[in-house]
């Protein structure tokens, strides 16, 4: 994967998570980044996950798949971090349309 496709996708994940918490009133010292997690630093219940995942999918005029990052051996994951949806994302753009699972 390409350092710029990496960027992209980074750069277009912070900037929907941010869009989405612009109300909140969070205090993040160092701002949205990388290895903000969702849960523990954002405070995303799973509805604020979903409407992500949501504006993520309408960004890329895509579907994802994103089950397929939210849970892990049939339970939902605890957390994750801009990072892990990053790369999530880079792969399935890596496959033509309409191969994700």
């Amino acid at each position: 994967m390409s350092v710029l496709r990496r960027d992209t996708a980074e750069s277009t994940v912070i900037a929907v998570i941010e869009d989405l918490i612009q109300d909140w009133g969070l205090e993040l010292s160092d701002g949205v980044n990388a290895s903000t997690r969702v849960v523990a630093d954002l405070e995303f219940a799973s509805v604020d996950i979903i409407q992500l995942c949501v504006a993520l999918e309408e960004c890329y005029a895509r579907k994802f798949g994103f089950q397929a990052l939210l849970m892990r051996d049939g339970r939902y994951v605890s957390d994750l971090t801009v990072a892990q949806i990053s790369q999530f994302i880079e792969a399935r753009l890596s496959e033509p349309a309409g191969v994700s699972p």
